[in-house]
């Protein structure tokens, strides 16, 4: 049985694991075990209502196959994203050039380097180990995000967002990065990438012009990856434009991966999941799975079971109640699978 749950102290030596499966690049996984222990603290205190700062939670949630007592996935939501450190993003932009004098008329694409998601929520830190994914387990990782921002929307903004990874080559190395980037910073994609996970991205304030970039001049190879997620990366972005995600024109500095954005009432998920009470338990047999979830927060679980809606609310399938320690007469929020 596939059981998300908030993440504990006890799970990290499992979750540095999964950082070093997930590989560089993943930025809100890096594996670092001191970094990694202070968003595990980070995620129990806010679960906990004690957040160091209001507006600041980040939630990070595990998937457990729960037969085998093993972690198998991660997946997290950012309640508000520049709080503590900045929050930089490329927005590609057009702009028009024209001269009467030589009868030129010119359309060039822009680089602004903006903080315009400032104070938006963010989920990410999506990874599932390799043999996980199948048989849909992915897209229910992906979407218990949604019903955990559905039963708690006042942590959260109206805009949410998700950075895709752009494109990397065989070696982990970025082309954009290495055609932009890399002659300010002076250190190689790898490195700056691990220093924007572990120590936040002032560096880039720092270091970057603070004027625009216009595409054209910047190497071919940099120019053909703006926007472009890494192959690996299009399932899950399917799986956001699925609920409604758009690319409205921003990019990551370093990777040039496209930032997916919604409104989070419209996220499809958000948008169509209802809440009902358990009116019992009991043996259910049917092929239609649903996403359920209960509704406190110091005790959220998500899974994916059977269940049937009836008059007096909805009965669950006894594997699935036992698994998430749901009884009759608890609220459960859930969406057809």
């Amino acid at each position: 049985m596939m059981l998300v749950r908030p993440v504990t102290m006890s799970d990290h030596a499992e979750i540095l694991a999964l950082a070093h499966e997930a590989g560089i690049g993943m930025t809100s996984l890096p594996e670092d075990a001191g970094v990694l222990k202070t968003k595990i603290e980070n995620a129990v205190a806010s679960f906990a209502g004690n957040a160091e700062r209001k507006g600041d939670e980040r939630f990070l949630f595990v998937l457990e196959d729960t037969d085998r007592k093993k972690l198998v996935g991660t997946v997290g939501v950012v309640a508000h994203v520049g709080i503590k450190h900045p929050f930089y993003s490329y927005k590609l932009s057009t702009i028009v050039q024209s001269s009467d004098v030589v009868e030129v008329y010119s359309l060039q694409k822009v680089l602004h380097m903006v903080n315009d998601y400032t104070g938006a929520s963010e989920i990410g830190s999506l990874f599932l180990l390799p043999e996980y994914r199948r048989d849909g387990i992915g897209k229910f990782l992906s979407r218990c995000r949604y019903l955990f921002m559905a039963q708690f929307p006042d942590f959260f903004s109206d805009i949410v967002i998700s950075e895709i990874r752009g494109v990397q080559d065989e070696n982990g190395d970025s082309p954009f990065y290495r055609n932009l980037a890399e002659h300010f910073f002076q250190m190689d994609f790898k490195k700056a990438d691990f220093i924007n996970a572990t120590k936040g991205g002032q560096f880039i304030s720092d270091l970057m012009p603070k004027y625009p970039i216009y595409v054209d001049l910047l190497d071919k190879k940099a120019q053909e990856v703006i926007g472009v997620p890494l192959e690996a990366s299009k399932p899950a972005l399917r799986l956001l434009e699925a609920e409604g995600f758009r690319h409205q024109g921003y990019i990551d500095v370093f990777d040039a991966g496209p930032t997916m954005q919604a409104e989070r009432s419209q996220i499809r998920t958000v948008r169509k999941s209802r809440v009902a009470k358990v009116s019992e338990i009991k043996q259910l047999s049917g092929v239609t799975k649903f996403m359920l979830a209960t509704t406190k927060l110091a005790d959220f679980r998500m899974g994916f079971g059977l269940l049937e809606e009836n008059k007096n609310g909805v009965s669950i399938a006894a594997d699935i109640a036992e698994t998430m320690g749901i009884v009759v007469g608890d609220e459960v929020r859930f969406i057809e699978a």
